[in-house]
């Protein structure tokens, strides 16, 4: 059982060895011995970038054959994939029991390791009884006679790997490991999120932490998440009425202050994804007088969308645009918020609050990775506020944003004289000159 902040490289934490032991054989491996090892991830987008990491790895071991399977994708042409054989396989749940059931060719006779990558997510999205068949069609090697087969000389390995501890890795844990390992877990952390019962001595210091935590009989403290230094973690508290000139506001500011960079809004739900895509994407007010400007878009960057109705197709697309480009704002459900890897991204925005503080983690997630620096921003109605308090149990502290001050900045930088000191000082948002301005251009737009 694996935990370790986001953005920390855990992909390559277990596919390295795994590309490194299967190379290290005395006899290559054959496309006909089958599958060694199975990777299993939430959602689509991560599929495929697991097996982009993995083609990366591989490409000084051609014998070792990489592959994916999920939904969205022809079922005939993995099934001829499968039948070739596929070394380490990368796939999403749903998928992959469709073809241990129906595809008699897919060879995991070999089977040597079992990921679940973004465990909790995967129980999340509700794939538990899917998991639980995976494992009894994939069979237990708890029995196996070391050297049963060619390659297979040690029981199968099975991992869990997540940047949060809940109830559900908890859940994940008890279907699919026995007297697991913890790594990147302290005591503490140990014993305040797991079950105890479930684990016995691995390593230093795993039980016995476990085992206090179980005896004291009191209601174990909130996990406390572990967040990059480097990472700027604010809020903003906005009346219901003015979140949408606001979430402008802010996304032309940061697109001003630095042209190249990527910009991530997270929604509750598809629609709203596509109801603020149609507007950003094609919203051109600039709320100048300048006759010359009316008809420049609102910030200059490409604007893109992922949800989880949209078609596979449009969805690959966009998940590899907005990894290629240097300047883009995407507009996204929580399908973007776990594990995916987009570079440079310098700023998350929570436009609507996670249901749970774990999601929250997971979002932010998506910036600040591997030393970069990045911002997040988390949009609060005022009936919200007590949110904070919510983060602030598990370690989590947010400064306001100073939304004011940039409002005053482009207040000044329309008016004529553009002269700080006789630039007006607003506030209030309620009644600030630049959001009823920009209020009436979305009304006139809409």
């Amino acid at each position: 059982l694996v935990n370790a902040a986001t953005g920390t490289g855990k992909t390559l934490a277990y596919l390295a060895p795994i590309v490194h032991l299967l190379q290290g054989y005395d006899q290559r491996i054959q496309r006909s011995d089958g599958t060694f090892a199975l990777v299993l991830v939430p959602t689509r987008e991560l599929c495929m970038q697991v097996y982009e990491i993995l083609q990366k790895l591989l490409h000084r071991f051609h014998w070792i054959v990489p592959g994916y399977i999920m939904g969205g994708e022809s079922r005939s042409k993995e099934k001829a994939r499968l039948r070739k054989g596929i070394s380490i396989l990368v796939a999403t749940p749903g998928r992959l029991l469709d073809h241990l059931k129906h595809t008699k060719s897919f060879m995991h006779t070999n089977l040597r390791w079992i990921i679940f990558d973004e465990a909790d997510r995967i129980l999340e999205l509700g794939y538990g009884k899917d998991i639980e068949e995976i494992l009894d069609c994939l069979g237990s090697r708890k029995h196996e006679p070391e050297g049963s087969s060619t390659f297979v000389q040690v029981k199968r390995q099975n991992l869990l790997l997540s940047a949060t501890l809940n109830e559900k890795v908890n859940e994940l844990a008890n279907i699919s490991l026995e007297n697991p390992v913890l790594i990147g877990l302290d005591d503490k952390r140990a014993s305040q999120n797991l079950n105890p019962s479930r684990f016995s001595h691995e390593e230093d210091g795993t039980v016995d932490g476990l085992k206090r935590g179980d005896e004291s009989g009191n209601a174990p403290p909130m996990e406390e998440y572990r967040f990059p230094t480097q990472l700027v973690q604010r809020f903003i508290k906005v009346p219901c009425g003015s979140r949408l000139v606001v979430l402008l506001s802010v996304l032309r500011h940061l697109f001003e202050k630095e042209a190249s960079q990527k910009v991530v809004v997270f929604f509750s739900t598809c629609d709203s994804v596509d109801f603020h895509y149609s507007l950003l994407d094609e919203f051109h007010s600039t709320c100048t007088p300048s006759s010359e400007t009316e008809k420049q878009k609102f910030f200059r960057c490409r604007t893109l969308r992922l949800h989880g109705k949209m078609n596979q197709e449009d969805r690959k697309t966009t998940f590899q645009s907005f990894r290629t480009e240097n300047s883009a704002l995407l507009l996204s459900t929580d399908v973007s918020a776990r594990g995916l890897d987009f570079p440079k991204v310098r700023c998350i925005i929570q436009y609507d609050p996670p249901g749970e503080a774990t999601e929250y983690v997971h979002r932010v997630g998506r910036t600040a990775r591997l030393d970069d620096k990045g911002y997040s921003l988390l949009f609060l109605q005022p009936a919200e506020v007590d949110y904070l308090v919510d983060l602030k149990t598990h370690g989590v502290t947010l400064t306001e944003y100073p939304i004011l001050k940039i409002l005053n900045n482009f207040v000044q930088l329309n008016s004529q004289n553009h002269h700080p000191q006789n630039t007006p000082r607003f506030l209030s948002m309620d009644v600030h000159p630049w959001l009823l301005t920009l209020q009436r251009a979305l009304e006139s737009f809409i």
